[in-house]
């Protein structure tokens, strides 16, 4: 038995609404329960609005640290035992300023003016915080310091009279030493806590530049004075350095070197032919001498016939050269005779 065929029904055409219907349709959207959607689009400006507001008023936290600084300290006093050195700040502000914070237009300082001699513990506050050198602007609020206690230790200040030593760098010219230097006005008046100064005992000029030196030299100097340690006020201003140079000399000790008889005109004797010299000069000089180059003379136009004891003979060295000591003395005897010849009888 054949099974049924089954019928589809044709399907109508769709009929796209008119431009007409659609108009209705969108006028009836904005007419119908108008005034409920009215509130509520109120409503959702209103709640807009808020969050809005809520969001410009949120604040962030800056933390941050900065030195501390003392200010004001009275002249009679000096800061002696300060060890914090720096805190550390948080600051709130609001969140539209947060990127336009500089952390480091921050400031802690505490004001010395009125405070006595001894120890004591400092609390810092909010009172203590400039921002730029002034108060912290509106919306900026400092919320913790840390440390909150400083400790800091005040002593009495005095001046005292404290010897300059010069200190220097550099090679001099070759051949050349340092004779002396000296530092004028020789003391500088110093001030610092008491406990500082009774231990000090002198102080170093900065380091003075001699590289070269082959002369005599005055130049300006500064002193290398300590950070807790200042000049006292109404004192010279400049420190000079007057530096003496020297050629390096060196020692020479020559024996048994030989002594020329000149302008003998009588027969003459003498007790020794040679004497020792001691000299000293340049070291470049002194190198250059020895028996060869070195002699003594003895000028017999000084000496008509006669007895003389004791005599020394020039010692012809370079004039640079200069005789220390000589030695032994020469007895010279001159007789009324003439000389055969120069050489001595």
């Amino acid at each position: 038995m054949r099974s049924p065929k089954l019928i589809r029904k044709p399907s109508l055409p769709r009929v796209r609404p008119s431009a007409q219907t659609q108009a209705q349709q969108f006028r009836r959207f904005f007419t119908e329960n108008a005034s409920l959607k009215l509130f509520a689009l109120v409503l959702a400006v209103l709640m807009w609005g808020f969050v809005a507001s809520q969001r410009r008023g949120e604040s962030t936290e800056i933390k941050f640290t900065t030195p501390l600084v003392f200010k004001n300290i009275p002249s009679n006093l000096e800061v002696t035992n300060a060890p914090v050195q720096s805190v550390g700040v948080l600051v709130g502000v609001q969140r539209t300023q947060g990127n336009s914070v500089n952390p480091n237009l921050f400031q802690v300082a505490i004001d010395l003016s009125s405070q006595l001699p001894g120890e004591l513990a400092y609390s810092l506050t909010e009172k203590n915080v400039t921002y730029n050198n002034g108060p912290p602007p509106p919306g900026m609020n400092v919320l913790q310091i840390s440390p909150a206690t400083v400790p800091i230790t005040l002593e009495e200040a005095i001046v005292k009279d404290v010897p300059i030593r010069p200190r220097f760098f550099g090679d001099l010219a070759p051949g050349y030493s340092i004779e002396s230097i000296q530092i004028r006005p020789p003391v500088a008046k110093v001030q610092g806590a008491s406990s500082r100064l009774a231990k000090l005992d002198h102080i170093y000029t900065r380091p003075l530049d001699v590289q070269d030196l082959d002369s005599n030299v005055e130049m300006l100097v500064d002193l290398d004075i300590a950070g807790d340690l200042r000049l006292a006020p109404k004192q010279e201003n400049f420190f000079h350095a007057f530096i003496k140079v020297t050629r390096n000399v060196s020692r020479l000790l020559l024996r048994d070197i030989p002594v020329i008889v000149e302008n003998a005109k009588h027969v003459y004797k003498i007790s020794t032919d040679s004497v020792n010299v001691y000299l000293e000069g340049p070291e470049e000089v002194m190198a250059k001498l020895n028996k060869q180059n070195v002699f003594a003379v003895l000028d017999l136009n000084k000496y008509p016939p006669g007895d003389y004891r004791g005599q020394a003979p020039k010692v012809v060295v370079p004039e640079q050269v200069k005789v220390i000591e000589q030695w032994p003395i020469i007895d010279l005897f001159v007789i009324n005779r003439p000389a055969a010849s120069k050489k001595g009888g």
